[in-house]
């Protein structure tokens, strides 16, 4: 029986972020338990994350499992050297002091950058490399965003990443990476691998697998992988785009049982995601023209506009009030948000109370040079504490975002919270008392994982350019670090040197 080390350490980290992720943000449980220890990461036999997919498949082999510890946190600023290195401590004296195995799984991101590491991956990949030796099975699942450096490759035996944006396969990712390990265990050597780059960034709005062209791009990668002789994993990575560092960029990685299985398979997916490249440019609509163009669509199912540049899920405040003031000043008679990240409002409003009217000001505090909106908000319905999760994405997991209120100005509803994150759950609505699928515009602070939940309710998406932290305009970023001439969306110019 395969004794087998499990632990993990996800952030995805936006270093155009001001804000900085500490040891106390991993703790958090604003999408689901985090700071988890030993046991308790095989409580839940439905934890929707990678590693809840390994350890069910791990048990369905007979494997014994040894956990140390699971952390995430969501996407901000630069990891602190504080959070970094208690956290990849813990992990590495976990292993180090298992006793005997015969394999290592991490669930890491892929787009983790800490203080003195612009790899924070390849970093802890290293470290637990250093305490089990080079020919130990150790195998790490990614994220769909990661930007795969040869830190990264060079410490894994073979990294697994999700194949679907939203993030619906997690559980079979893991489930998957399980395969890669065991795959490594029986044959007693790591897999032959190829890594190609492509050499463009691709904006995520353009990245979800529900539209073309990824989703065509993704439905190829699973025929090359069940076409190719030999080839025993095939990942796209598409990268994510927030992160000022050298591996920035998409890339694809083959294993196989020899380097010309996985070599043929990843330059097949390389060339076709190449011919999409055009496809991945930016296209967006400002705020007003997007409000005015959700109110010309058919009554009937709602129509969905997305904040995709106030995405908590990028690292952004989710604060940022572009999209509802527009909403204000066209005098929308039947629309709602969510989730507009402001404690002070949440707080007072649960202090007011249901029924009252406040005057406080919402969102448009925590970037400069925002303003909040100002009016007389009712309060609606009050929220506090767990909520189960009802979608696609995080069925099986309680969130909790503290203090949550609906504010009412005119007709239309905001859900305010004391917790940041980004709206992929309907869940988030009807925690505040709200139906979405019963209101003409519904707004979502989200880039593509709402897709998950909310496409099959709307008439009509509409993806908005407002302003926010999680920019998707790729060629507008101050980069200063990217890998000299990588194009900085499709189609788009190349980076040269700023630095």
């Amino acid at each position: 029986m395969p004794r087998i080390a499990i632990a993990g350490f996800a952030h995805e980290t936006n270093t155009f972020s001001p804000t900085p992720t500490d040891f106390a943000d991993f703790l958090l449980s604003t999408t689901t338990r985090s700071g988890l220890r030993g046991a308790e990461i095989l409580e839940n036999p439905d934890f929707a994350m990678p590693i809840g997919g390994f350890a069910a498949a791990a048990r369905e082999a007979g494997d014994e499992l040894v956990p140390v510890c699971w952390y995430a946190a969501e996407p901000a600023g630069i990891v602190t050297a504080n959070a970094f290195e208690r956290i990849a401590s813990e992990i590495v004296h976990g292993v180090a002091t298992a006793g005997r195995l015969d394999g290592v799984y991490l669930d890491l991101h892929g787009a983790m950058g800490a203080a003195g590491h612009d790899d924070g991956e390849a970093e802890i990949l290293r470290r637990v490399r250093a305490v089990v030796g080079p020919d130990m099975p150790l195998v790490a699942s990614l994220d769909l965003h990661a930007n795969v450096g040869d830190g990264m490759v060079r410490e894994a035996s073979a990294l697994v990443a999700y194949r679907t944006y939203p993030h619906v396969d997690m559980r079979e990712t893991g489930a998957r990476a399980h395969a890669m390990l065991r795959w490594c265990i029986d044959h007693g050597r790591r897999p032959a691998v190829a890594v190609r780059r492509l050499d463009f960034i691709m904006p995520p709005h353009r990245q979800s697998t529900m539209t073309e062209p990824a989703r065509s791009i993704y439905a190829q990668l699973d025929a090359i992988e069940a076409g190719t002789p030999g080839l025993a994993s095939l990942s796209f990575n598409m990268g994510f785009h927030l992160a000022d560092i050298p591996m920035n960029g998409p890339s694809i990685l083959a294993y196989g049982v020899d380097a010309a299985s996985a070599g043929a398979a990843a330059d097949a997916l390389a060339s076709l995601a190449a011919s999409h490249e055009k496809a991945f440019g930016i296209g967006l609509l400002p705020p007003a023209e997007a409000v005015r163009l959700a109110l010309q669509q058919p009554a009937g199912k709602p129509v969905i506009l997305a904040d995709v540049q106030d995405n908590a899920g990028g690292g952004a405040t989710s604060d940022t009030t572009g999209v509802l003031q527009a909403r204000v000043d066209a005098r929308v008679d039947d629309a709602v948000l969510a989730i507009l990240h402001d404690p002070e409002a949440a707080r007072a409003a649960h202090a007011a109370g249901e029924g009252a009217t406040s005057e406080i000001a919402r969102g448009g505090k925590l970037v400069p040079g925002h303003v909040p909106v100002r009016g007389r908000f009712v309060v609606e319905k009050l929220a506090q504490g767990p909520f189960a999760f009802t979608g696609p994405m995080l069925r099986g997991n309680i969130g909790d975002l503290g203090k949550v209120a609906c504010l009412r100005i005119d007709g239309v509803r905001v859900v305010v919270s004391e917790g940041r994150t980004q709206c992929l759950d309907q869940a988030y609505f009807r925690h505040a008392g709200i139906d979405p699928a019963a209101h003409r515009i519904v707004v979502v602070k989200s880039t593509n994982h709402y897709r998950a939940d909310f496409a099959a309710m709307a008439e009509r998406i509409i993806e908005v350019e407002a302003p926010g932290l999680s920019s998707m305009n790729t060629g507008q970023l101050p980069f200063t670090r990217l890998r000299e001439g990588i194009r900085l969306f499709g189609g788009g110019p190349a980076f040269r040197g700023r630095g």
